[in-house]
C-alpha cells in the first residue's frame, strides 16, 4: 500500500491531451518508379522500410518530412518490405490523396504544461498504407493554461 500512494499521487499530477487543430486532404502527383520508390533505412536507424519520395509535400506541410540524405519529403509503409509489391511492374505518375493532420499534444506535469505539435501524413498508394510523422516541441506554459 505504501507503494500505491506515491503512484496515485504521481498519476494525479500528470495529464495528457491531444487535439486535432487542422486536417486537410491534398491531391499530389506521386512518381511510382525506382527513382522515388526506395527500400532504405535513411532516417530510421537499423530498420529498413519501403519509402516513397514526394517533393510536392514540402509546400503543403508545416514541418520538415525530409529524412537526412533523401531528395524530398517521404512516407514509409509497414505493409510490405518488397519494392515490387508497390511498383507492380507499372512505373507511372499517379494522383494521390494525402491526409495531413496537425495535432496539439499537451502534457501537464505539476505546475508545467509541455506542448508538442505533431504533423501526420497518410496516403494509400496502390493498396499500401504510407505514413510519416514529425514533431516539434513548443514553449512550455504554466499548468493552468494547459
Amino acid at each position: 500500500m505504501k507503494f500505491l500512494m506515491p503512484l496515485i499521487f504521481f498519476m494525479g499530477t500528470l495529464c495528457f491531451a491531444e487535439e486535432v487543430i487542422s486536417e486537410k486532404v491534398v491531391s499530389l502527383p506521386v512518381d511510382i518508379g525506382k527513382a522515388k520508390l526506395k527500400f532504405t533505412n535513411l532516417g530510421y536507424g537499423q530498420t529498413y522500410f519501403v519509402k516513397i519520395i514526394v517533393p510536392e509535400l514540402a509546400e503543403k506541410t508545416i514541418l520538415n518530412h525530409r529524412n537526412v540524405g533523401e531528395d524530398g519529403p517521404c512516407l514509409f509503409t509497414r505493409d510490405t518490405s518488397d519494392l515490387n509489391d508497390v511498383l507492380q511492374n507499372k512505373p507511372e505518375v499517379i494522383k494521390t490523396d494525402f491526409k495531413i493532420t496537425l495535432i496539439k499534444s499537451t502534457y501537464k506535469n505539476g505546475e508545467t504544461c509541455h506542448l508538442t505539435l505533431f504533423e501526420d501524413i497518410e496516403a494509400n498508394i496502390r493498396g499500401y498504407h504510407f505514413e510519416h510523422r514529425r514533431s516539434l516541441p513548443l514553449p512550455d506554459r504554466v499548468a493552468e493554461d494547459c
